[in-house]
């Protein structure tokens, strides 16, 4: 399927991409930022997240969170915005006749923001950080755990949002020479999509883009340890479950071998039908849910498996998923699973086109990291993969030795010795799995 895309760079440099789809009701305008929890030095971890919510206290034309949330809300539009580790993305949807003045809004927030407000802000964001704290101020998050025991010290390994300590600490200095740093034309891509003509998509941002100052591509800290041993965290809290992740560093975006570890990885979790679910969940009864996901940046990339289980079932479900990823580097998937696979990645690809964020989201990111390729391009990628580059995929990455375990729950640390004796048991087995 081929998408009606163009290219466009203003003045200052910045590239706005538009996606003409005629049979749409709402356009969407959409700015990805290249900064993140990685840019970021450990006094200023969780500047990027709360530099991006308070952007939307309000700008020069709209000085206040509440005169950008009636002008918004008043045209019928939608705004939100989210930090990632490695980018920032700001996106709004509008009736297709008020896009123009609603990238107006959100261009006004990008390019003239007033910082209003921010010790109130302070007390949103600490608010959203105790979620991941326990009552005595320790880290209870089993994902920022598992970043942590995959990435180490480096910026990838930071919780997104930062700590408590760092917010309240930050300053309207640290904001502004955070935003002026990293909020440029070379720093940032635009897309818009929706039933509007090239002409008009561009017309509705460039208004407000335009202001954006020349800047170049900042470049993060690369991640180059990808291949150490796995680790553990075990910590106790006091809950009816416990919190798991075994989590494995993987390829990232400018590896050609991670289009294989992406495909396997929804051959292990796409669905009730696929291994994950229904050997953990369906057959054994061990978990009401399950999970693995795979997130991948330039250089680098991780897996995640997920699930919340009873105590009592802590060693049996990690010892399920240890088995079934044994399984597939030794012989590998099915060719029924593979093919499954690929079709279902393929219905997701076709989903593109009835959604104009999806269509931002699919292409935006791509232009910024310098990764754009159409959904054709992906399917051919994924049709032309094989169970033995699944097979292969599954021994080269999946290895025992390179899984980090984390709990969080009643008595994590009582099952040390359990976990320990059942990743020794597996890596001997894997001695047997060919690379």
């Amino acid at each position: 399927m081929m998408h009606d895309v163009r290219t466009h760079q203003l003045g200052n440099g910045l590239r706005v991409l538009t996606i003409h789809r005629p049979y749409l009701h709402r356009a969407v305008a959409a700015v990805y930022v290249h900064v993140g929890s990685r840019h970021e030095r450990p006094r200023h971890n969780g500047l990027s997240h709360f530099l991006e919510h308070m952007l939307f206290r309000g700008s020069a034309a709209l000085p206040s969170a509440a005169l950008v949330n009636d002008a918004v809300e008043s045209l019928g539009a939608s705004m939100n915005a989210a930090t990632h580790s490695d980018f920032t993305m700001f996106e709004l949807s509008a009736p297709p006749d008020a896009l123009a003045p609603a990238a107006a809004i959100l261009g006004g927030l990008l390019t003239a923001p007033v910082f209003a407000d921010r010790k109130v802000e302070v007390g949103i964001v600490r608010e959203e950080l105790l979620e991941d704290v326990d009552d005595r101020g320790r880290d209870i998050s089993p994902d920022n755990h598992a970043r942590r025991l995959v990435f180490g010290e480096h910026p990838l390994g930071a919780p997104i949002a930062g700590t408590a300590h760092n917010v309240t600490r930050f300053t309207d200095d640290d904001l502004r020479e955070h935003h002026a740093r990293h909020y440029a034309a070379g720093n940032m891509v635009a897309c818009a999509a929706g039933p509007l003509t090239h002409d008009e998509l561009l017309d509705a941002v460039k208004g407000s883009l335009h202001e954006i100052p020349e800047g170049p591509l900042r470049a993060a800290k690369p991640f180059t340890r990808r291949h150490r041993r796995g680790r553990r965290s075990l910590v106790p809290h006091s809950a009816s479950q416990t919190a798991l992740r075994i989590a494995y560093p993987c390829e990232g975006l400018d590896d050609p071998g991670g289009a294989a570890t992406e495909l396997l990885l929804r051959v292990i979790d796409d669905g009730m039908s696929t291994r994950l679910y229904r050997r953990v969940c369906e057959e054994r009864g061990l978990a009401y849910d399950v999970s693995a996901d795979i997130e991948r940046f330039a250089e680098v990339g991780v897996i995640d498996v997920a699930a919340s289980v009873a105590r009592a079932s802590v060693g049996a479900v990690v010892e399920e998923v240890l088995e079934i990823f044994r399984e597939l580097a030794g012989a590998g998937p099915t060719r029924a699973e593979l093919e499954k696979a690929q079709r279902r990645f393929g219905f997701d690809l076709d989903a593109l086109d009835d959604d104009a964020q999806h269509l931002c989201d699919f292409y935006g990111p791509a232009e910024l990291f310098g990764q754009r390729r159409s959904p054709d391009d992906r399917r051919a990628e994924l049709l032309s993969l094989s169970t033995d580059d699944l097979r292969s995929a599954a021994a080269r990455v999946l290895d025992p030795a390179r899984a980090n375990v984390v709990l969080v729950g009643p008595k994590a640390t009582k099952h040390e010795d359990e976990i320990k004796s059942l990743l020794k048991s597996f890596r001997a087995r894997w001695r047997d799995v060919e690379p």
